[in-house]
């Protein structure tokens, strides 16, 4: 074990949920390496017809049942989409007119090839309303409250960045804007060897990364068979009061990994006094001095990293709920804990020295 993955276990509990982390490999977002290197390497220079034939063709899945998929969205005129991994633009081709002329669909993909050809193909069928557009591995670079749906189909295990990714995709979602995700059933016994090797987890953990980046599960539809389809929602994931719904466990977790870094908004002298190790001190004051602004001070934007999930404690679990309401308005993903200052010491957070 690494000496920075030791400083935040203090308890047996907690030693053995980091020995398994290190030792699986595996966590419930994405941190700062690609969870799966490689796998987006077809992509690089993809041959579009090539592809064709593997994605539009009667013996997959989602194309025999491509009527029924669409059908199970329930889209609306004037909505607008992302088709988020969209290939060869098979269903931002299909989702164009259930959205009609006054919606829009974004159809978007890593893939500068794929791009050009659903650009081409659209325009030789005659769909206007279909907007093709490149990402990156870490965003699909939609702007802000753009999208009322976020399509993601035999894609997500192809995300190398999950939290990263759909973080992007929670910020482009307006309020109450829904995510689908269809993937491959994985398990043992019963799925291809293929998908056993290809992608690296099944349902539970993909929803679980999903839910943990701001969403909540609202239905799961069963009539694929090789494949699950689940609806989630963008939402807060908070108490009535407004602490974040993750565990300390899970705080443990994402710190180690390094998808979240930890905030104290106590005041200087506070900090002086005793503070956690792996904390960041942005007092509440300063905070507040920045409250009208649009962006924070450099000082203060440097010890908050605008692609990670920020933790956040206090010396009870009050001050948090007003640094939560100024660092939300500038698009921070921020989690207030109810936990306090010696909560967390009681939990397991090392104390610096």
């Amino acid at each position: 074990m690494h000496a920075t993955d030791a400083r935040f276990v203090r308890s047996p509990a907690l030693l053995t949920l980091v020995i398994l982390f290190l030792a699986t490999g595996q966590d419930l977002v994405a941190q700062k390496k690609s969870v799966r290197p490689g796998i987006n390497k077809s992509f690089r220079r993809p041959d579009v017809k090539a592809f064709i034939g593997r994605f539009e063709t009667e013996s997959r899945e989602v194309f025999e049942r491509r009527k029924e998929i669409i059908a199970a969205l329930s889209l609306r005129k004037g909505q607008s989409v992302a088709d988020i991994g969209a290939g060869t633009g098979l269903f931002s081709r299909l989702l164009a007119p259930g959205v009609g002329s006054r919606g829009r669909v974004f159809a978007v993909d890593i893939a500068k090839e794929f791009v050009e050809h659903i650009d081409r193909s659209c325009r030789e069928q005659k769909i206007t309303n279909v907007q093709a557009r490149l990402c990156s591995p870490t965003s699909v670079g939609l702007p802000d409250e753009s999208i009322d749906l976020a399509f993601i189909c035999d894609t997500y295990h192809h995300f190398e960045f999950p939290y990263k990714t759909m973080r992007s995709v929670w910020r482009a979602l307006r309020p109450g804007g829904q995510v689908v995700l269809i993937d491959f059933h994985r398990k043992k016994g019963t799925s291809s060897e293929w998908v056993l090797e290809h992608v690296r987890a099944g349902q539970k953990t993909f929803v679980e990364e999903i839910v943990r980046s701001g969403f909540e599960v609202v239905d799961e539809k069963t009539f694929l068979k090789t494949s699950y389809f689940v609806r989630l929602r963008k939402a807060t994931r908070r108490t009535n009061r407004g602490h974040t719904l993750d565990s300390l466990e899970t705080v443990q977790r994402l710190l180690v990994n390094e998808t979240a870094v930890l905030l104290d908004v106590r005041e200087q002298g506070e900090w002086d006094a005793g503070h956690l190790e792996e904390a960041r001190l942005v007092p509440l004051s300063q905070l507040r001095k920045s409250a009208s602004a649009k962006t924070l001070p450099a000082s203060l934007a440097r010890a908050l990293p605008r692609d990670s999930i920020i933790f956040c404690h206090c010396r009870s679990g009050g001050r948090v709920l007003a640094a939560t309401r100024i660092l939300e308005k500038l698009g921070y993903d921020i989690r207030p804990l109810s936990t306090g200052y010696r909560g967390l010491l009681e939990a397991g957070f090392q104390k610096a020295r």
